[in-house]
């Protein structure tokens, strides 16, 4: 499988996957999106805060400064997993591990909605080999 970079650092791309995969977490356990404004109000007991631009540059994977390592250890704890799958990656902690099926069912879920805005109307056939294709993904949590 070939890595998907942002702007050319695979590195950058990986904790961008990762802070994804945390919000995504988070919106299955809670049934709604984590906003910025909650991500920085959970920051702020442990005198932590990050900027809308440095969420900005780790959701999207982006160049410039990454935030201290506490930043990372309190990002960590809000999303109840440690520091070191934001720093280092590896395996997935096992509270996101046992929500991978919901977890999956969200992004198919999206892409849905993508391909039936951007399909429908140019290429049908192509909407329905996506919804075919994504089928099994939705079965695996309701």
């Amino acid at each position: 499988m070939t890595e998907h970079t942002v702007h050319g650092d695979p590195s950058r791309a990986a904790l961008a996957r990762r802070i994804q995969l945390l919000q995504d977490f988070a919106e299955v356990v809670r049934g709604a999106p984590f906003s910025y404004a909650e991500l920085v109000g959970s920051l702020q007991p442990q005198n932590l805060s990050l900027r809308p631009s440095q969420w900005s540059l780790l959701v999207g994977g982006g160049c410039g400064a990454l935030p201290s390592n506490e930043v990372f250890a309190g990002l960590a704890g809000v999303f109840g997993v440690p520091a070191s799958f934001l720093l280092e990656g590896g395996a997935l902690p096992p509270a996101l591990a046992s929500m991978a099926g919901p977890i999956l069912t969200l992004r198919a879920r999206r892409i849905q909605e993508v391909a039936d805005r951007q399909l429908v109307d140019l290429a049908p056939n192509v909407l329905d080999d996506v919804t075919a294709a994504l089928e099994p993904l939705a079965r695996l949590h309701p």
